[in-house]
């Protein structure tokens, strides 16, 4: 089979979850002291959600995935592998991917978890097309999108705490036309900023121990500033980079899925590509910064609102702490 016979990876069905308690921006300014409306002029965000006692990240990801599965018209045993994308498991490890497996009746899958933050749901979009394109016993691939983060929130932070909420999205993966779905994925990592936003509690250089569970290390640490400045020079870019590999240019693009970080930046970064908005969907000011999952569930939305249709040129891209810089695009089937 020559290369332009080839049949395409593309996405056959999405899913999401979104946990029912709210945050509201009144809430916020009680305990950050940010009053309400500056949270919005800075953030654009209105309202998060996130879980209540008892959810888990592997919960909220079954039931995304349940959704994709169905929408894809498949059974949970043609799955035949499984990406978890998320920092935020049930545990530190075993990876959340094989607790998903079982939850959803996957058995023929192969099941393993990939860290790239509020990125690493386009990588994994990339890495499963790359591996089922690799192995044609693999028929279809789920790609979930994960962040239960309000754990990790110090709520009276006004760095921190007005971004950000939980969720989960899905997609599954599956052969379409030669010509169609997973065109190219481009990704570039800028670590010298690699400290500009963290976790370190629970990694192996800062354990927590009881000696130091007062000092704030379970919780989220951010240079807001950095981000923008990382965002507004290296997105374009990686997003260029990877329409070149196919020929395209940026005003060839139907649509775009960005991480919900903060509406302003979305919009800036529209402006800076000149892009009309028109040709992106948000729903940030909604749900938050949803990391690991926002890719995921900004896609699934997109695609139940129909706002994106067969043949259009979609790119997918992110940017994750690290820093972590993505682009993927699809033609859609």
């Amino acid at each position: 089979m020559s290369e332009s016979e080839r049949p395409g990876i593309g996405v056959l069905g999405v899913g999401k979850y979104i946990p029912q308690k709210v945050v509201t921006n009144e809430q916020l300014e009680a305990w950050t002291q940010m009053p309400a409306q500056t949270i919005v002029d800075k953030t654009g965000i209105v309202t998060r959600y996130i879980v209540e006692d008892g959810e888990t990240a592997s919960g909220m990801s079954a039931i995304a995935a349940k959704q994709a599965i169905e929408m894809a018209g498949v059974q949970a045993d043609q799955i035949g592998l499984i990406i978890g994308c998320t920092f935020s498991g049930d545990y530190v490890y075993p990876a959340m991917a094989c607790k998903v497996q079982d939850l959803i009746g996957a058995r023929n899958a192969g099941a393993f978890d990939l860290m790239a933050n509020c990125t690493a749901f386009q990588i994994g979009l990339g890495v499963a097309s790359d591996r089922m394109s690799c192995d044609s016993d693999v028929a279809y691939g789920l790609v979930i999108g994960t962040a239960l983060q309000s754990p990790f929130i110090n709520w009276t932070d006004p760095d921190s705490a007005i971004y950000f909420g939980d969720g989960a999205g899905a997609a599954v993966l599956g052969r379409v036309p030669s010509g169609y779905g997973v065109l190219c994925t481009e990704m570039f990592t800028n670590a010298r900023v690699f400290d500009a936003v963290r976790l370190r509690g629970g990694g192996s250089s800062y354990p927590l121990r009881p000696e130091n569970i007062n000092d704030g290390l379970q919780y989220y640490e951010i240079n807001g500033m950095e981000v923008w400045k990382q965002v507004i020079q290296y997105q374009p870019k990686v997003i260029r980079r990877a329409l070149e590999k196919i020929g395209e240019k940026i005003e060839d693009v139907d649509f775009f899925i960005f991480h919900q970080a903060n509406l302003r930046l979305i919009e800036y970064l529209m402006g800076k590509m000149k892009q009309p908005m028109s040709k992106t969907y948000t729903n940030v000011a909604e749900i938050g910064n949803t990391a690991d999952a926002s890719l995921a569930i900004t896609l699934c939305d997109a695609v139940r609102a129909g706002l994106i249709q067969r043949d259009q040129l979609v790119v997918i891209s992110g940017v994750g702490a690290g820093f972590i810089f993505g682009a993927t695009v699809i033609r859609w089937y």
